[in-house]
C-alpha cells in the first residue's frame, strides 16, 4: 500500500493536503481525517480539514506532525516545511527567496509544474515588452539591436538574459519566419499570481519614475486626479477602470490586426501614465 504521495510542483500546502486526502482515500480503505490525525499525532480529529477548509494554518509546532502523517522523507519533508514558510510569509522578498529554494529541492525533470518562472517573468518590464516585439514581426535575439529599439533603462547583460528566459522558457520560440510568442503564461496558484502581480506592478511604477527624466513631455503621458468619493463609489470607481482597460485592450488589439507590415509600431505601456517603451532606428 502505497502512502506517500509526489509533492513536487506544489505552491499551495493546502491544495497538497486535499490532493493527498483523495488520493489516500481512494487507496486505503477506511482512509479518513481521524486516520491522518492519529498517524501523524494530533489528538484533534479534524486537524487536515480545518487547514484544507482555511480555518487553520500550520504553525512552525505543527510542521513535524504533518510530515509524518503525509509520510514525507527527505526532500520532500524539506519541500514540505519550505512550502508552508511561502504561503505563511507576508513578505515579497522572502516569497520570493522561499520559491527559489523550492525550485532547488524540485527535481529537473518536474521544475516546468512549479510555473516559479511566471514570477520571474512579470518580475521585470523588459520580458513583457520583448515578447511583445515578437508579435510585430519586426524582432532580432541581438541585445545590442534592442539596446537601441527600447526606451527603459536596461543593460546588454540584461537583455541577453532575458532573451535567453523566454526561449529557454517557451515565451517565444524561433521558426522559419523568424520568432513567434507563445501563450506559455502558466501561472499555478493564487499564491505565485499574487506574488507575480505585485512584482510587475512594481516594475511599472519604477519604470514610469524613470520614465519622467528619460522622455521629452511629448513622448509621454502623465496625469492626475483628485477626487471626493464616497465609501460605496469606490467599488464603482474600480469597476469603471477595469472597463476602461478592457476597451482600451479591445482597441489596441483591434489595430494590431489591421496593421501593415511596418517597422514604424511601437510597444506602448499603459498605466494611466503612457509612454512609448521602444523607439524607431535608423536602419544601418
Amino acid at each position: 500500500m502505497k502512502r506517500s504521495m509526489s509533492i513536487y510542483g506544489y505552491t499551495d500546502y493546502r491544495q497538497y493536503l486535499a490532493d493527498y486526502y483523495e488520493f489516500r482515500k481512494s487507496s486505503s480503505r477506511g482512509y479518513s481525517f481521524r486516520s491522518f490525525s492519529r498517524e501523524s499525532g494530533f489528538t484533534a480529529p479534524n486537524v487536515m480539514k480545518l487547514v484544507i477548509d482555511g480555518q487553520r494554518n500550520i504553525g512552525l509546532r505543527s510542521i513535524d506532525k504533518f510530515i509524518v502523517g503525509l509520510h514525507l522523507e527527505g526532500k520532500e519533508a524539506d519541500y514540505f516545511r519550505t512550502l508552508v514558510e511561502l504561503n505563511n510569509s507576508h513578505d515579497d522578498q522572502e516569497k520570493r527567496e522561499l520559491l527559489v529554494k523550492l525550485q532547488r529541492l524540485t527535481p529537473a525533470s518536474k521544475r516546468r509544474f512549479l510555473s516559479a518562472e511566471s514570477v520571474e517573468y512579470l518580475s521585470s518590464w523588459v520580458y513583457p515588452t520583448l515578447r511583445e516585439m515578437v508579435t510585430t514581426g519586426h524582432f532580432k535575439d541581438d541585445p545590442y539591436w534592442l539596446s537601441r529599439r527600447l526606451t527603459g533603462r536596461t543593460s546588454i547583460t540584461e537583455l541577453t538574459k532575458a532573451i535567453g528566459f523566454l526561449q529557454q522558457n517557451g515565451f517565444i520560440v524561433r521558426n522559419e519566419r523568424g520568432f513567434e510568442a507563445q501563450d506559455a503564461m502558466v501561472l499555478s496558484s493564487d499564491e505565485i499570481k499574487s506574488l507575480a502581480i505585485r512584482e510587475y506592478h512594481r516594475s511599472c511604477l519604477k519604470q514610469a519614475q524613470e520614465m519622467l527624466e528619460d522622455l521629452d513631455i511629448h513622448e509621454r503621458e502623465y496625469g492626475s486626479l483628485t477626487v471626493h468619493l464616497s465609501a460605496e463609489r469606490m467599488h464603482e470607481l474600480k469597476e469603471k477602470l477595469k472597463e476602461f482597460r478592457s476597451e482600451l485592450h479591445q482597441w489596441a488589439m483591434q489595430d494590431g490586426d489591421v496593421m501593415p507590415e511596418s517597422d514604424s509600431s511601437h510597444i506602448v505601456q499603459i498605466n494611466f501614465q503612457m509612454y512609448p517603451q521602444t523607439r524607431k532606428v535608423k536602419s544601418t
